[in-house]
This record gives C-alpha cells, structure tokens and sequence, in this order.
C-alpha cells in the first residue's frame, strides 16, 4: 500500500471522528492509529489547509460548527442560566470593579446587579444596553471598545484587548463555549480568545459561569485551562471536574437549579479557595 494512499486513510477517520464527536484529541488518533503525535499533528495541518476541520489546541474541531446568535443563545438553557446567574451574584461586593464577558449567562448576571459604588466594564453590547436602560443605583457602566462582531454583539480586537490590560480588575466573570479538562477552556473564535486572555491577566479573580451542557466539549481556539479561574459557577458539576476543582484548589459554588442533579455544594472559599493573582484592584 503506498504511502498517500495510508495517508488519506488516516484523514479519512479523523473526519469520520469529527462528525461524529464534533472533535478529536491529538493523543488518542496517534494510539488508535498506530502513529506519532508528530504525524497526527502533519495530518491535521494538511486537513485545515484544506478548510476541513480546524486546529486547536490537543487536537481539532469541525470547521463547520455553527456559532449561534447572542439572541439564540440566550434561549438555551434560560432556567439553568438564571440560577447561574443567581449565585455568581453572591461573590460580588459594593465598591468593587467587574468586567463582564459578552455571555448569555453573564448577562443574566448583569440583569440582577444592585451593589452599590460598582464599576462594571464589558464589551458586550446588549449588557451594555441593559444595564444602561436599567440604571441600577451606584452602578457605573464603561463600554470597551474595539471592532464590532454583529453577530455575536460584542467588540473585540487589538483596541479592546489595549483597553482590558489596562483595568485593574477585581473579578472578571467569563464564560466559555467549551470546558474540557484535558482540552481546557474554548470559546469559538481567536479574537474573542485574545480578549479573555487579556481578562485573565488583569484580574484579581477570575470566575467563570456555566451551565452542565458546556462539559467535556472542545468547540474553538484555546483560552486557558481550568486552573486559570478561581472560581467555577455552575448549575451541576460532573464528579470528576468536582475532584479537579478540589485537587487544583478552584471553588465551586452550584446553583441547585431543579433540573440539575444533587444538592447545593460548595468547595474551597465562597470567592476562591486559592490567594489572588494579579493586579490588586
């Protein structure tokens, strides 16, 4: 059999992987293929070449993933998002500074903000909006601005990105398309990656807000991993993300919405369980 012809062997079922897991990791296509990273690695560049799939991180996703409207996404989901929402809210204290990530559950957050002397920044448009038509008392609001995605209404690039860096945060609430524990955390595009980044290194905490769907799913570029937060805030939380969370000393705080299964848990402190990083706003 020559050469090319066990080449496009091999493409052929890591496209057969991708469509039917919606991603694949670098590690476990070298073992069921009986090759090296390093020829995975030449197989999956020469499919993205060829706009068949997209690189990330450990391993590919497909090319043709659909990232959904702001307007779609925040249908998904409602109840489990609100009460995600809910109890993130009770890590934020008056007089303190927020960003806000363009987010369908961060948003429901900004909804029920009522501290006083807060200084919330965010670049997304509809939170922006919402918090200016809802006025909430001591709560000032400053749009970031950068290059306007309409589809996803939010502002990125390298002006958002300069104007990120330089905040000096106390939390930065975030959230992600995907979280995987060897995959890390996802999220659709490169330049949204770039901004929470950016977010990461300038707050003093950073928590991340999510709902049980978004576990074990890879979907785009890499952010960071899942000891780069303090804190997860989550409706559910599989056992096995639940003994990272410990083992890496990241709270948890869960909502107990009905839909998901247990109770309320809680671990490490309410805010974290590790010391702060970063700027000391």
């Amino acid at each position: 059999m020559s050469i090319q012809r066990i080449a496009n062997e091999r493409h052929r079922y890591v496209l057969e992987q991708l469509q039917q897991h919606g991603s694949c990791k670098v590690t476990e296509l070298a073992q069921h293929l009986g090759v090296s990273e390093m020829t995975v690695h030449r197989d999956l560049a020469h499919l993205a070449r060829l706009n068949l799939l997209q690189k990330v991180h450990g391993g590919a996703v497909l090319r043709n993933y659909i990232e959904l409207s702001f307007q779609d996404r925040f249908v998904q989901n409602h109840p489990a998002k609100v009460s995600v929402a809910r109890r993130a809210l009770e890590l934020v204290r008056p007089e303190t500074s927020l960003y806000l990530a363009p987010s369908s559950t961060v948003h429901e957050l900004a909804l029920v903000l009522h501290q006083e002397g807060l200084q919330v920044y965010t670049n997304s448009l509809p939170t922006a909006t919402a918090l200016a038509r809802s006025n909430p008392r001591g709560v000032s609001v400053t749009l970031l601005g950068g290059q306007l995605v309409g589809f996803v209404e939010a502002l990125v690039g390298p002006v958002t990105e300069a104007a990120v860096t330089a905040l000096k945060l106390n939390y930065a609430f975030i959230a992600v398309t995907g979280v995987s524990l060897e995959g890390g955390l996802t999220i659709y595009t490169e330049e949204e990656a770039r901004v929470i980044r950016a977010v990461i290194r300038s707050a003093r905490k950073t928590v991340l807000l999510t709902d049980a769907s978004k576990y074990d799913s890879v979907v785009g570029p890499q952010v960071g991993h899942l000891e780069d937060v303090h804190v997860v805030v989550s409706d559910s939380m599989p056992e096995s993300y639940l003994r990272y969370c410990r083992d890496h000393d990241i709270g948890v705080l869960l909502s107990g919405h009905p839909d998901a299964p247990g109770d309320e848990q809680e671990t490490g402190e309410q805010g974290g369980g590790r010391p702060v990083r970063g700027n000391q706003a």
